[in-house]
């Protein structure tokens, strides 16, 4: 079994402060670089604290880390990922488990104020290879929620993209459009935080041009915000001499700006220009008309999480990617134009 003075061998760094840093003293004041390296010896080393008599018998509430790639000011713009972490925070507080926020340093790496020996951590996003590392200083235990950087690594649940992309482009068809607009950004942080095509767009495009109704023109790129989207949506609509009749939201975030754009240009929802957006956060529910809305299902993706974490914490071989339902939400801004062109 590895002792203190082990991990003060490989590290250089005294058995007295190693001491306190794994025990959680906030008294003393050590560099983040520090604290790290002590860390990552410990759980190289495989060190397990010794728990005295009193404690001995007690049962330990596991303790997991959340990490988000977004940090505040960008949660802000896109809820999703607020609401995301809600779901997980909620499903773990269901079975007892205690949560803990990882945060950026100044370096870009992801630390806590929790003890280090984390029993695991979900990623929520996208993240770059040095962040995933830095989760390991506290655990070999992650779980990525909305992104898949190594499935041969990695256990993983994801939204099914193209069952919520069929679906909405299945319901435009099915009420006469084959004009159908997309409105995101085309090239998204995925992987590991690597610009690559839009999984939306992607979906999108194959299933329209399949159709022989794909149109190149009624495809706007812009952020996935609702000011981007007012901008794009107003320039479009002011410079274009032909609409689509129905348009395909890939972020409820940017359904203010869009609906916006389109009142301001005297385009209704739904008899000018039907609208289904993607995520069904209450952004979507909440506008004037209320979307149609294709919904991923966060409770049930925070569930898919729990499961693979105590998959993961088994010890089992190989990891899973598990691909949570879309569903179609209907409200009011869809339209059926089949009777217009009888």
């Amino acid at each position: 079994m590895a002792t203190l003075k082990d991990i003060s061998n490989l590290t250089g760094i005294s058995v007295s402060t190693i001491s306190r840093v794994l025990n959680n003293d906030e008294t003393i004041s050590v560099a983040n670089e520090t604290r790290e390296k002590i860390f990552a010896a410990a759980n190289e080393l495989g060190y397990t604290p010794s728990k005295n008599k009193n404690k001995a018998d007690v049962p330990q509430k596991l303790k997991i880390g959340i990490a988000q790639m977004f940090e505040m000011e960008q949660i802000l713009e896109d809820s999703y990922y607020m609401y995301m972490k809600a779901a997980l925070e909620k499903a773990c507080f269901a079975r007892g488990i205690e949560t803990t926020n990882l945060f950026r340093n100044e370096q870009g790496k992801f630390i806590t104020q929790a003890e280090f020996n984390l029993d695991g951590i979900f990623a929520i996003g996208s993240f770059t290879k040095e962040e995933i590392d830095s989760f390991k200083v506290y655990t070999n235990n992650i779980v990525f929620v909305d992104s898949a950087p190594d499935d041969e690594v990695y256990f993983s649940v994801l939204p099914n993209f193209h069952l919520g992309i069929r679906l909405a482009v299945n319901k435009f068809l099915q009420n006469g459009h084959t004009d159908i607009g997309f409105i995101g950004s085309h090239y998204t942080l995925q992987e590991t935080r690597d610009l690559i095509l839009d999984t939306r767009l992607y979906y999108f495009r194959n299933m329209l041009t399949d159709r022989g109704v794909y149109n190149e023109e009624f495809v706007l790129n812009c952020e996935m915000n609702s000011r981007s989207a007012y901008e794009v949506m107003n320039d479009f609509l002011k410079s274009s001499a032909k609409r689509p009749t129905a348009l395909f939201v890939s972020s409820d975030a940017m359904a203010n700006g869009v609906l916006k754009a389109l009142h301001e240009n005297h385009v209704k929802v739904p008899e000018n220009m039907s609208v289904i957006a993607f995520n069904d956060t209450p952004l979507s529910e909440n506008t004037r008309p209320p979307l149609s809305s294709i919904r991923v299902l966060q409770y049930e993706l925070a569930q898919a999480a729990l499961t693979s974490m105590d998959l993961k914490r088994s010890g089992i071989k190989y990891p899973f990617k598990t691909v949570v339902p879309c569903l179609y939400i209907e409200r009011e801004s869809v339209a059926n134009i089949k009777a217009d062109r009888i």
